[in-house]
């Protein structure tokens, strides 16, 4: 007698720029379930938690034990032989990855990452299946369990998402193949990479054409960019940081206005006590007095 089966039912899709991973189904199964033979194009794998899983695959007896992992390639005959004297627990999936060719956008998991998770799967199921031992993703089927007990905000998409998880752990197991998609793809983030030049060249004369040269855009799109991203100007965000720097200087030296407004890139001593007191509401000098080290 089978009691009640919590199991993913729905066919549910996580998409992502170049291709889609669609789950079918997913359920943890024990001896008590009888499976018969089928096949089907999507992808299945079983992952034994406790115990001896014995599998007819095409024809071919095997066993996969605790901690194996069996991974099925496209239309592959197979069934769970039914042993309800051996008492065992397994997960498994049935699943598919599937190219999204209608995005155009080059996200971080664009069409390199399809093809690099084809090539290993057809690398590792070669002969149709491939099975491996010393597999562990406890931390993954209890993240999984508690979406699925406590539904809070996000669970289905942090469901399906635990078993594109599963999936991607599993074939990195089994897998030798190494990605070619080695660099990060997808569009640059002008607003912090022009960002980031700042705080790398704070103390040296900073224009926005001179970054705009360096990222090779237009310094019109850098301004647009920056100002979209960080809801003020390219200008007042360097002042901002070169004042916030110029802190470490008053708070940790003796240096002079001069000699610190000239380390953090202003153009005058005027400039800088202008500035600073403008943002900060007190003077350098002032500001030195309330926090400088001792």
């Amino acid at each position: 007698m089978q009691g009640k089966r919590n199991y993913l039912k729905n066919i549910t899709e996580l998409n992502f720029s170049g291709y889609k991973f669609i789950l079918y189904y997913g359920e943890e199964l024990n001896e008590g379930i009888a499976e018969f033979p089928h096949y089907h194009y999507p992808f299945q794998i079983y992952y034994v938690i406790e115990g001896n899983l014995h599998i007819n695959i095409a024809g071919i007896k095997e066993t996969v034990s605790t901690n194996g992992v069996l991974f099925l390639a496209h239309n592959i005959q197979h069934h769970v032989t039914y042993t309800p004297d051996e008492s065992k627990r397994y997960f498994t999936i049935i699943f598919d990855v599937v190219s999204n060719k209608k995005e155009l956008y080059k996200g971080p998991d664009g069409p390199l990452e399809y093809q690099d998770l084809i090539n290993a799967i057809q690398s590792a199921t070669k002969k149709g299946y491939c099975i491996s031992e010393n597999f562990h993703a406890d931390s993954l089927l209890k993240a999984l369990y508690e979406e699925l007990d406590t539904r809070q905000i996000g669970w289905n998409t942090a469901l399906v998402n635990c078993c594109y998880q599963f999936f991607l752990k599993v074939l990195r197991h089994i897998s030798n193949t190494t990605a070619k998609d080695s660099e990060l793809s997808g569009t640059e983030n002008l607003a912090m990479a022009a960002s980031m030049y700042i705080h790398a060249h704070y103390a040296e004369e900073i224009s926005i054409e001179k970054v705009a040269k360096q990222l090779n855009v237009s310094p019109r799109h850098i301004n647009r960019s920056y100002t979209n991203m960080f809801g003020t100007t390219f200008i007042k965000n360097t002042n901002l940081l070169r004042i916030a720097y110029a802190k470490n200087y008053l708070c940790e030296t003796d240096d002079s206005l001069e000699m610190i407004a000239e380390k953090v890139g202003f153009s005058s001593v005027r400039s800088f006590y202008k500035l600073f007191q403008k943002y900060e509401g007190i003077s350098p000098g002032e500001y030195r007095v309330l926090h400088q080290k001792k």
